[in-house]
């Protein structure tokens, strides 16, 4: 699936269709020192949920929904999101796949790359987009895993839960039988952070027992980190991975779930 990152000049090239929304997953005041010129703005805090009950989660879409309509998206947009270089736009990239926006892209590389190009970035304020109405979408309940779904996968040979926290995170608490894989490992250590080739993506994550006939089950501290997980996961055609993103903020909160601490064994 590797036409799910696009490149920076393929952004330059397309940013003036007006079916694009070109969306900046960043803090604001990094956004107003330098974006890519149109591009609407939003943060990660604003599109949390660390609570995977029905009714949160019911509430977060209400939520979620206005958001993304405020930022000029209809079912119709084509999505790009970017990033600082954090990698995080793929937690933009995954709620939308969650509401069943197929058409949604992250820039390869991030802000860094754009630079790359010599374009004048803009600063300042996002320009005000076309107010649309709340962006409803047709939720795909087999993206997103809830904390009973964790509990209950626990002994199932043929689901695999992957921790994409660091491993002293890891080893201070962790879910009972998740493998450890630090999610900076999806990508070039040095900026811009490209993806890494896909072979070589495959080659790290079936070392470590992620292997594409289970189902995967990223999470990490609240669900932005693990998304970029589960975006890797998806450009090297995992067909099978549900984010839970309630993450280690829910589960460890939760006095009945089993906790597990230490190395991988």
């Amino acid at each position: 699936n590797a036409e799910a990152l696009v490149d920076a000049a393929w952004v330059e090239n397309n940013r003036n269709d007006p079916s694009m929304v070109v969306v900046g997953f960043m803090p604001l005041d990094e956004f107003e020192r330098g974006h890519i010129p149109g591009s609407a703005q939003i943060d990660y805090p604003e599109l949390e949920v660390t609570d995977t009950s029905d009714a949160s989660i019911a509430d977060w879409r209400d939520d979620v929904g206005r958001l993304l309509g405020n930022l000029g998206i209809t079912p119709d947009s084509t999505v790009v999101a970017y990033d600082e270089g954090t990698l995080f736009a793929a937690r933009l990239w995954w709620i939308l796949r969650y509401l069943g926006h197929e058409n949604v892209t992250v820039l390869n590389g991030g802000m860094p790359a754009w630079r790359e190009l010599r374009i004048e970035a803009a600063t300042g304020p996002a320009d005000s987009p076309a107010a649309t109405k709340s962006y409803a979408g047709d939720p795909q309940p087999d993206r997103l895993a809830q904390m009973q779904e964790v509990e209950l996968s626990l002994d199932d040979d043929a689901v695999v839960i992957l921790d994409a926290r660091t491993p002293e995170e890891y080893v201070e608490g962790h879910i009972p039988g998740a493998v450890n894989l630090n999610f900076p490992l999806n990508a070039l250590p040095e900026p811009p952070k490209f993806w890494k080739p896909a072979d070589e993506l495959m080659a790290m994550y079936e070392e470590v027992g992620v292997t594409p006939d289970l189902q995967v089950i990223p999470y990490c501290s609240t669900g932005v980190r693990s998304a970029v997980t589960a975006f890797t996961l998806h450009l090297i055609g995992y067909e099978d991975v549900a984010l839970y993103t309630g993450s280690w903020l829910e589960w460890e909160a939760d006095l009945d779930t089993p906790k597990a601490e230490g190395d991988q064994s």
